[in-house]
Order: structure tokens, then C-alpha cells, then sequence
């Protein structure tokens, strides 16, 4: 049975045209990982009783108050924590949220791997994290921040940088992937800006959602979304390897002509040593 993709053309070739089954995508180990650590966090911090919930505020929670009472020694675990925890008086805040990184999470993680899909989640939600704490250090708020917002708006609008005439399905209006994150990040900024000219704050966080949203969004225009770090270092191990044998290789030549010209007693101890050494890899 044909499982269905994400692909932008028609499915089949060669004339033959293949019949759709429905069926769900297989869900991918990273993205997997993630659903259920926030789902099993989420149902923990529901059954702690009060004084327990509120020291994982305080330390898990980006906390401003604990950044300046700990400060120079913070806290920088929360900047990844904090994405892990939502709101046990609002549900739809973590439905929202887990519905978005499924929807989303789903094309990413099967186009670029679990490590580099990790990776944009990871930073979005790390300099979301960044820009709600600078501005809550600079006005002197305590709130705390928690939600996984701003790792979801960086894969959202990173999706959509990558295949923004892909179509979806918002409630039953069809739109493109480009004109559903417009929409989303339209929507925060505009919120943002009914506070900054003195409305009350609705308790949410849009600095962080943007700042995700930024991060996902430059991304996939420089091309940092193809980053691995891991494969990178990999890389440069291997030439350097090559590097490496290929000196060696250059430096045996040279010593067997000196050996051939002056004899094996004109070697030093170290060009002794590194004739065995050598030897002793092939």
C-alpha cells in the first residue's frame, strides 16, 4: 500500500498512475520523541500539587526573577526546558501547540533528518526563549514563560519557506502553506502592537512566537536548515585522515631515499619510530 507523501507533483510514472490508499505517514523518531515528551510532561505538572508545580515554575519555567536573583550563575537549562512545559489550566494551549509541530514537524523531519530537524526546532525555540527574557530582564517583569510556541513558529514558517505553494487545510478553507504562516505571523504582530499602544496584555507571548518565526524563516534562506554539525565534524575527520596518510606517505618516500642514499644508520630515533609506526598500519 502506498503511503502518501508530501511530494508538490502527481504520484506514478510511466503512465500508470497510482491508487491512494488513506492512511496516516509513518510518524518520524524525532518528531515521535518530541509529541511524547510533552504530553508526558504536561500530564505530570497536572498531577503535582501546588508547591511542587511552583518550584518547576521557578526552575524549569523561564524565570526572570530567578535569572536576576541567581545572576552571574543562571539558569540556562530553561531556554530548552521551558518549551517542554504548557499551561495545565488551558489545554488547547498544549493541543495547539503539539497539533502544529505534527502538521508541520511531519514534512520537515522526513525532508531534512531527525538531527538537522532537532536542530531547527532547538534554535527557534532557544532564541524565542532569548527574546521574551532580554525584554523581561530590561522591564523588570517576573512572569515566567513556558510553551513550545516558539519552536513551532520556527518549523510553521519553515515548512513554508520551503514549499510555500503546498497546499493545506485551515478549518475547511484550502490555502498554501505561504499564505497559512502569513496569516499566523500577521496575527501576532498585530497583537503585539495592540499592547505596545497600551492595551492589557493578553498573556501570551508573541516576541517569542516571532522570534521563532524569524529564525525558521532565515533558515531556509541561508541555508542554515542544511546544517549537521555531526556530519560536518565527521567530514573534517575523514580529511584529515587523508591528510594525514597522505603526509606520511610523503615522508616514508623521503626517508627510504635517505636510507637509500646514506644508509639505515643515518636515521634518527624519531624517523626510527615513525618507519615502524608506520609500518606497523599496513
Amino acid at each position: 500500500m502506498a503511503r502518501p507523501s508530501y511530494d508538490d507533483g502527481d504520484f506514478g510514472g510511466g503512465g500508470t498512475r497510482m491508487v491512494m490508499q488513506p492512511s496516516l505517514p509513518r510518524m518520524p523518531p524525532a518528531l515521535k520523541a518530541l509529541l511524547i515528551a510533552n504530553a508526558a510532561l504536561f500530564l505530570v505538572c497536572f498531577l503535582l500539587p501546588e508547591p511542587a508545580y511552583d518550584w518547576v515554575m521557578n526552575w524549569l519555567a523561564i524565570a526572570p526573577g530567578t535569572w536576576r536573583g541567581l545572576a552571574p550563575f543562571v539558569p540556562l537549562w530553561q531556554l530548552l526546558s521551558y518549551g517542554f512545559l504548557h499551561s495545565v489550566t488551558n489545554p488547547s494551549h498544549i493541543l495547539f501547540n503539539m497539533l502544529t509541530l505534527y502538521m508541520f514537524g511531519l514534512m520537515l523531519e522526513q525532508e531534512l533528518g531527525a538531527r538537522r530537524f532537532l536542530i531547527l526546532y532547538f534554535v527557534a525555540q532557544v532564541l524565542g526563549g532569548v527574546s521574551y527574557l532580554v525584554i523581561a530582564l530590561a522591564s523588570g517583569s517576573s512572569v515566567p514563560l513556558l510553551g513550545a510556541s516558539g519552536g513551532c513558529f520556527g518549523v510553521m514558517v519553515a515548512a513554508a519557506a520551503l514549499w510555500p505553494r503546498r497546499g493545506a487545510i485551515m478549518i475547511i478553507f484550502p490555502l498554501t502553506l505561504r499564505t497559512l504562516a502569513l496569516i499566523f505571523v500577521g496575527l501576532e504582530v498585530f497583537s503585539l502592537l495592540v499592547i505596545l499602544k497600551g492595551a492589557p496584555s493578553d498573556g501570551v507571548a508573541h516576541v517569542t512566537h516571532l522570534a521563532g518565526a524569524l529564525y525558521g524563516y532565515a533558515a531556509v534562506r541561508l541555508g542554515w536548515i542544511r546544517w549537521d554539525p555531526v556530519r560536518a565534524l565527521n567530514e573534517r575527520r575523514v580529511t584529515k585522515a587523508v591528510e594525514d596518510a597522505a603526509a606520511d606517505e610523503q615522508r616514508m618516500d623521503q626517508l627510504l631515499e635517505k636510507i637509500h642514499r646514506e644508509g639505515m644508520a643515518s636515521l634518527s630515533r624519531s624517523e626510527r619510530e615513525f618507519l615502524k609506526r608506520v609500518s606497523s598500519r599496513r
